[in-house]
């Protein structure tokens, strides 16, 4: 294990640190997953005076956001480069006193017992051996913390075929996750729950490749996304067709 554990690290390394020195410039960047991202910070709760783990923090920009909302942020990411930019937004947002970034990944989480109230994490599980990853996440968050993730699901056949062949868009060792991981980790916690996103709102993509239209790709977005919640509400199970989902465990 010990081995796999280090070729998975170093390719996600090599990745994110090319990817640190890169401009952004895709769907994201139109919003694409704005719903699932506002859900999941409305699960945090009131973060003020909080202790909170960002794990996987990537340029800083949410750790900058948790430490403008009262936090005390210690963000990690196995991607020095990455680390280097959130440590100068932070200098540059006037926000270094209340955000320390560390390289370190998620397998080797290292903090004391109970040292976070909070543990954050966006589109980063599916990147962990969870089997390493999870007891050390447990053991860090406080009795009656909070840790919250969104990541990508592996059901639904047509994004898996965009992901077959866009393999430059990710690494080799990312894998989206299924329900039997989920519910592995929350094993390990006292309680749990979770949300899916984006399913028929997912045809938006067809204005982001057909015509790179923002506009279009965000009024589509708006308009199926409420109708994505219904259904998921009236019919779970379709949920698993879903992008993403947003998942909170309480220890």
């Amino acid at each position: 294990m010990a081995t796999d554990l280090e070729t998975r690290h170093r390719i996600e390394q090599e990745y994110h640190d090319a990817k640190a020195k890169e401009v952004a410039d895709d769907f994201y960047g139109f919003g694409a997953l704005r719903s699932a991202d506002e859900f999941l910070w409305r699960s945090l709760g009131d973060l003020t005076g909080k202790a909170v783990l960002e794990i996987g923090c990537g340029v800083g920009i949410t750790s900058a956001r948790f430490a403008q909302a009262g936090a005390t942020v210690t963000a990690i990411d196995i991607s020095g480069e990455m680390v280097e930019v959130t440590r100068r937004r932070a200098d540059a947002e006037g926000l270094a006193a209340n955000v320390k970034a560390v390289k370190m990944s998620g397998e080797d989480i290292v903090f004391p017992p109970g040292s976070f109230d909070v543990i954050y994490g966006h589109s980063i599980l599916h990147h962990l051996n969870l089997d390493v990853a999870t007891p050390k996440i447990v053991r860090v968050l406080k009795p009656g913390g909070v840790a919250a993730f969104l990541e990508p699901l592996d059901y639904n056949p047509i994004l898996n075929a965009f992901r077959m062949l866009t393999p430059h868009r990710r690494t080799p060792t990312e894998q989206p996750l299924r329900f039997g991981q989920l519910k592995s980790m929350a094993a390990q916690f006292a309680r749990w729950r979770h949300r899916e996103f984006y399913v028929f709102s997912l045809v938006a993509f067809a204005w982001y490749y057909g015509i790179k239209s923002k506009s279009l790709f965000q009024a589509t977005m708006k308009i199926l996304s409420p109708i994505d919640e219904w259904v998921v509400n009236a019919v779970p199970y379709l949920g698993r067709l879903a992008w993403v989902t947003v998942v909170r465990f309480e220890k």
